[in-house]
């Protein structure tokens, strides 16, 4: 397996490995932890994202193993999956986000705000960027970068569960670590090709700069007077 080959198959595995550290407690071991049963939307978001990180690392390694016909096959499940994926954890957020401004209508803090421009705001990166990369699916050296991209958008709700992480670092902590990942692949990406790849140069800069952003605007008074009017529907 090449250098580069390489890559989209251990970030493959690495994100899963993130995925399941943060949802161990409460979705993947909840009969071991004796976690309460789930509502089924939550048992559809957990089943949709651990069906796009186990898709993405079939599809690296078809690519590893030449079979790029079957990759291309393959991508059509992933067109539906990317969208459903990003409407099922809008609407989970969205349903979080109800039941706590319905219990405390009058407290809807920044604490609580953040989380969920975070949350809306990285679902549509997400939607965005695996849009791009289906678009440019016939030039595959974009498309493949674009799509570890996509994935790395939405790392942050599993690394925000990792035990003790949150009380340990804060939301700007979470928000650090979240950068990690991509930056690994570009910084591997750059150094095995000895020059920064445009997909990653540009996408990599909205990606990283999209974070702290939707950190701004989820402490702003637009969003909370936004949010406040959107949960009272």
């Amino acid at each position: 397996m090449t250098g580069n080959r390489r890559l989209y198959t251990w970030f493959a595995v690495c994100a899963f490995l993130i995925i399941f550290a943060g949802f161990a407690h409460t979705y993947y071991l909840r009969l071991v932890f004796e976690t309460k049963g789930l509502p089924l939307l939550l048992q559809l978001h957990g089943f949709l994202f651990t069906a796009w990180f186990v898709l993405f690392f079939v599809q690296a390694r078809l690519v590893a193993r030449h079979r790029v016909d079957l990759h291309r096959k393959l991508g059509v499940v992933g067109a539906f999956l990317g969208p459903l994926c990003a409407c099922v954890a809008i609407r989970v957020s969205f349903n979080a986000g109800r039941r706590f401004f319905l219990a405390h209508p009058t407290s809807l803090t920044n604490l609580r705000a953040r989380p969920a421009a975070m949350d809306f705001g990285t679902s549509l990166m997400f939607l965005v960027l695996v849009g791009i990369a289906l678009y440019l699916r016939r030039r595959p050296e974009i498309h493949k970068r674009v799509m570890v991209l996509a994935s790395c958008s939405i790392l942050l709700p599993a690394i925000g569960r990792i035990p003790f992480l949150f009380d340990t670092v804060g939301f700007w902590g979470l928000v650090a670590i979240t950068e990690v990942p991509p930056l690994a692949c570009i910084l591997y990406d750059t150094i095995k090709h000895r020059r920064l790849h445009p997909a990653f140069g540009w996408g990599g800069a909205v990606l990283l700069l999209s974070f702290p952003a939707f950190m701004l605007i989820g402490a702003s008074d637009s969003w909370l007077k936004f949010l406040s009017w959107l949960l009272s529907r």
